[in-house]
């Protein structure tokens, strides 16, 4: 069961990172402010941990849910994660229906022209107190494991992502990949599409490791 967490929040921190509203606007920011490649990176890897910390800090108290309701429930726990996993994919896909053509902003508006010091803290802040909520699912499946499984899938998560968002920023910052943001020209890249369907991948991703994990023991 572990090597299926463990790939699922690899999935999962891509999917997430890669989400241009995590880094895009940090880069158009950056560029609007003067900010070398260095400092845009530096601020995306900084925005990110942040935004990580909060969804891993969260994890660790449902992952001790978790194992509280593993040492209760022992025989029923793989049915109990298998149904939460494939319950909350169901979930977002009816979320996808629900928001779509409403992306959600993480970075705040009205930074243009702040100091660089006040352009960070909002970023940071704005990204600690919106953490990626469809992992959670994962680290109450890991909690059922124990801490170690607790600790691999938060030191993934953590890396993926990060690594995710600062490496679509490079490319975007160097030109190597074409993109609009908000609209869309002719012949650029659309960076809403995985946005638009990031409900239905993340449903699609819960629900498959939700019955990996029933029938497959890894």
């Amino acid at each position: 069961m572990l090597w299926n967490l463990l790939i699922g929040s690899i999935l999962l921190g891509s999917v997430h990172g890669a989400i241009p509203n995590h880094w895009l606007p940090v880069v158009l920011i950056g560029r609007a402010e003067g900010w070398s490649e260095r400092e845009t990176l530096g601020v995306v890897a900084l925005s990110g941990f942040f935004h990580t910390l909060s969804t891993v800090v969260l994890g660790i108290v449902i992952g001790t849910i978790g194992m509280e309701v593993s040492e209760r429930m022992e025989e029923q726990t793989r049915l109990i994660a298998s149904l939460l996993l494939v319950f909350m994919g169901l979930v977002y896909f009816a979320m996808h229906d629900a928001n779509a053509g409403s992306p959600h902003q993480h970075v705040p508006k009205g930074l243009k022209g702040r100091s660089k010091l006040t352009i960070i803290t909002t970023l940071s802040v704005a990204m600690l107190f919106s953490p990626c909520l469809e992992i959670e699912t994962f680290f109450f499946t890991a909690g059922t494991l124990g801490w170690t499984a607790i600790a691999t899938l938060a030191v993934s998560y953590t890396v993926v992502t990060i690594a995710c968002m600062v490496g679509l920023t490079a490319v975007s910052y160097r030109g190597l990949a074409r993109v609009n943001w908000p609209g869309r020209s002719a012949g650029a890249v659309d960076s809403h599409w995985l946005e638009h369907y990031e409900k239905r991948i993340t449903g699609g991703i819960l629900i498959a490791f939700g019955i990996l994990i029933f029938f497959i023991k890894l």
